[in-house]
């Protein structure tokens, strides 16, 4: 796998108009900020470091205990590393919350506080710079310009996504999808 380490994310992903508005603005700001765009997605479980058959039997397992949810975003905020700069917040409700530790079971991860986000920019910024640019998103996500405003506050989740994010690429260029599981629980 071009000498990258196997670390795969279990993510929960908008779909269709919401999806390419995300999509969309998180290029807007990567260009704005100089860092790099991804996938919009809210993390389910991350960094898991182990081999790819086992991380896909694994995900199976969850997606067969996990049932349908729904995510609700609610504000831009801004976070203390470089996976959780600056985010929309998901509301901490039972789908989301089970779903992640549910996961985190199935996988054997001691459970930490689980805080779901859809991150809008990875980078490593000041604060007073993570400041300013959740003011931006606050004002085009969540204002009154119809041409910015976000088109929905959530999304339905019946799937989840496992991906291959090995840490050691800055250029976020080898991510991959490697499977979308149907939730069955």
């Amino acid at each position: 796998m071009s000498g990258f380490s196997d670390m795969y994310c279990i993510f929960a992903e908008p779909r269709d108009a919401l999806a390419d508005q995300l999509r969309g603005e998180i290029t807007h700001l990567a260009s704005k900020y100089g860092t790099q765009p991804f996938k919009p997605h809210v993390t389910v479980l991350g960094s898991i470091e182990r081999p790819r058959e086992e991380v896909m039997a694994l995900a199976r397992e969850a997606a067969s205990k996990i049932k349908p949810f729904r995510i609700n975003l609610s504000r831009v905020a801004q976070g203390p590393s470089h996976y959780v700069c600056v985010y929309i917040a998901v509301a901490q409700e039972e789908g989301a919350m089970a779903a992640g530790m549910t996961a985190r079971q199935v996988f054997g991860v001691p459970s930490k506080p689980y805080m779901p986000h859809l991150s809008l920019v990875y980078a490593d910024m000041g604060d007073d710079v993570k400041a300013q640019a959740v003011e931006y998103e606050n004002a085009r996500l969540f204002g009154t310009d119809p041409a910015t405003r976000i088109l929905d506050t959530g999304f339905d989740v019946d799937r989840l996504t496992v991906w291959y994010v090995p840490e050691d690429d800055p250029s976020l260029a080898s991510w991959t999808r490697v499977a979308e599981i149907p939730l069955s629980g």
